[in-house]
């Protein structure tokens, strides 16, 4: 079984720094934007094993909750002691202030990979939602296609990913029903991670991890990696990615996965750029 071709994706754009190039003295704050189920828990651990209570971890009231890039601006400026942020809710492009200078930080991750994390979430959590309940009833394959056939479910089973990246300055992503699934604006959602300061994956986590942290401590901003990287106990998954994800959708029949990969095409997309993003800043460097 193999995938669907992948999006013809665009030559990534050179992120810009939004930072003064003037010498005025700016602050430099790190914000996380945390996808679900895309080693957010694991790398949150590192800001808070780095910098204690000046990293701070939000989240509006409700899951359906967005933080546009002016409350964003709002909570950067009053935590003036704070160095790190991190949200499920808050959305790219960062924030722009002549008073600081964003340091986004984003992780992708295959959408296969990323489900199948999902169902072992909720289906471990028993945390009360409709997706825990099904994940507790049903076994992968089922869940999957009882997600897919659900109106309200299959949200969390389609271009996840471009939903949480595809929104253009304040506002939300807008979903667009397909007979696949739901879609969302790939452009945006590419070029939101093309403007990302550094694109992490899930599974090249270690290997990201020390990228990153290289990077930041030339900004005074350095990680102090604990000896576990991986705190996210539905996340210890070995092995090649790609062997994973064939197993993974050889357990579903065929037809099914094949509704899988199509409800997902724009998410394999973002997560090919990401590969393009890090081979790209690796030959620069």
């Amino acid at each position: 079984m193999t995938r669907q071709d992948p999006l013809v994706l665009p030559v990534p754009v050179a992120r810009a720094d939004p930072g003064p190039g003037d010498a005025t003295p700016v602050r430099t704050v790190i914000c996380h934007y945390h996808i679900f189920k895309n080693s957010g828990t694991s790398f949150d651990a590192i800001l808070r094993h780095s910098f204690g209570d000046r990293h701070l971890s939000f989240d509006g009231p409700f899951p359906f909750f967005t933080i546009d890039q002016e409350q964003l601006d709002r909570i950067i400026a009053r935590k003036t002691g704070a160095v790190a942020f991190s949200s499920h809710q808050i959305l790219l492009p960062a924030p722009v202030s002549p008073a600081y200078r964003v340091r986004s930080v984003v992780f992708l991750r295959d959408p296969v990979l990323r489900t199948a994390s999902i169902w072992r979430f909720k289906r471990q959590s028993a945390d009360g939602t409709r997706t825990g309940d099904l994940a507790a009833r049903h076994s992968f394959a089922d869940w999957v296609a009882a997600s897919l056939d659900d109106p309200a479910e299959v949200v969390h089973v389609s271009n996840g990913q471009t939903r949480a990246l595809g929104a253009a300055f304040r506002s939300r992503a807008a979903p667009r029903r397909t007979r696949d699934g739901v879609e969302y604006d790939l452009d945006q959602a590419l070029s939101n991670l093309c403007a990302a300061t550094y694109v992490g994956r899930t599974e090249h986590f270690a290997a990201d991890i020390g990228r990153i942290a290289a990077g930041l401590a030339t900004e005074d901003l350095p990680l102090r990696l604990p000896p576990d990287l991986h705190l996210n106990a539905t996340d210890r998954d070995a092995g090649d990615p790609a062997l994973r994800v064939e197993r993974i959708l050889s357990e579903l029949p065929p037809p099914l996965a094949d509704r899988l990969l199509a409800a997902n095409r724009q998410d394999i997309g973002l997560r090919a750029l990401a590969d393009s993003l890090v081979t790209r800043e690796r030959t620069a460097a």
